[in-house]
């Protein structure tokens, strides 16, 4: 007998290159036969180069195009069933459009939403409100963490809730640039200690925080280095930063990479300082757990169910102290490292795999279609 899959339409920003566009590149790659995805793309962007090269059904208009009736045309003609949105930008759109779609919809929560505009005060004035009236008209809500799930409910988000945390391929995927070459593309010799952090340059992220830290390290540590990678509006302001530290020989800005495992593979310990986190766990500690990595992660969100003492280091974000302390920790304590970094390592594949990534999400499609809470 022929399985009829759900098809479920994702929408989101192009211009999302961060976790929260690696996140639905990941649902589309599902394997369940009862579940096709596509992408509906609000603006161009990286995200439709990717899903492209992916194969993923994809297509994007402009924010005007879909506030009049592109996406609603969009749905019928590709007999859509349940329609999934992402991001604030997302999220205002459906505000402005939810009475004329026909089908069920669902918001995936992938941050604490007061925080998303906290870059920029007017924005952060003026449309995190709107975002929020955009989050409460939702009747269905996925969050990528408890911490999230029990946020909204705390604020009388009403509806039915699910929490479906990040996951990662364990597919062994080859590295396209070993070890030696990328620590010789920047001078890292092989007796240095290599910390690194992925991260869009967001305030969120706490590079500053981070910087201030290793700042105190190297005065007595000489043999370290702090590699970020990521981009983002605070790169220049940061890289003006280091330069007047005297520290810019002890810095890299690597940039965005396609290739992160092998930047990963190449130090000897992640790190992420976010003042915030919506992922259980975020990207950047599934990538570092994937390649047997330990890491120093701040103490927020669900992070202190999720690693224990002999599988990373936690930080106060708020700290400089706190989080010099760990780095020198971690440097004084290297030999421990691999072992900690095979504790993650084994943690990650028995509970964030795409499988159990995917069958959370159909789950949650089939109780929504049928209405089941």
């Amino acid at each position: 007998m022929e399985v009829i899959p759900i098809n479920i339409l994702q929408v989101i920003t192009g211009t999302d290159n961060g976790g929260g566009g690696n996140h639905v590149i990941n649902i589309c790659l599902n394997n369940i036969d009862e579940m096709e995805c596509s992408l509906c793309l609000i603006g161009d962007g990286m995200l439709y180069e990717k899903a492209k090269e992916l194969h993923i059904p994809v297509s994007y208009y402009s924010f005007k195009e879909l506030l009049s009736n592109r996406l609603i045309e969009h749905i019928e003609k590709n007999k859509i069933d349940i329609v999934n949105f992402h991001g604030a930008k997302a999220n205002f759109l459906y505000f402005m459009i939810a009475h004329k779609i026909k089908v069920p919809c669902v918001v995936t929560i992938h941050s604490d939403y007061r925080y998303d505009f906290i870059n920029s005060k007017f924005k952060r004035v003026f449309f995190t409100p709107l975002s929020i009236l955009g989050l409460k008209k939702y009747k269905n809500y996925i969050c990528v963490s408890q911490y999230l799930k029990n946020l909204i409910s705390e604020n009388n988000f009403k509806g039915n809730k699910y929490v479906i945390p990040n996951g990662i391929s364990l597919e062994k995927s080859y590295l396209k640039q070993d070890r030696d070459s990328i620590r010789n593309m920047y001078n890292i010799s092989k007796n240095e200690f290599l910390y690194s952090m992925v991260g869009r340059m967001h305030p969120i992220k706490n590079h500053d925080g981070l910087i201030d830290a290793f700042f105190k390290l190297q005065m007595e540590i000489k043999d370290a280095k702090l590699m970020f990678l990521g981009f983002g509006d605070l790169e220049e302001r940061l890289k003006e930063k280091v330069k007047k530290l005297n520290i810019q020989d002890k810095v890299i800005f690597a940039g965005f990479k396609e290739n992160i495992l092998d930047y990963i593979n190449a130090s000897e310990i992640g790190v992420l300082t976010s003042f915030s986190e919506g992922g259980a766990p975020p990207l950047a500690v599934l990538e570092t757990a994937f390649m047997k990595k330990t890491i120093i992660c701040s103490k927020v969100g669900d992070m202190e169910s999720i690693i224990s003492e002999n599988e990373g280091f936690l930080v106060n974000p708020y700290d400089i102290d706190d989080i010099y302390d760990k780095m020198k920790c971690a440097y004084n304590n290297r030999d421990k490292l691999e072992l900690m970094g095979g504790n993650l390592y084994n943690k990650v594949i028995h509970e964030y795999s795409l499988d159990n990534f995917w069958k959370r999400y159909f789950d949650a499609y089939s109780k929504i279609l049928s209405g089941v809470n």
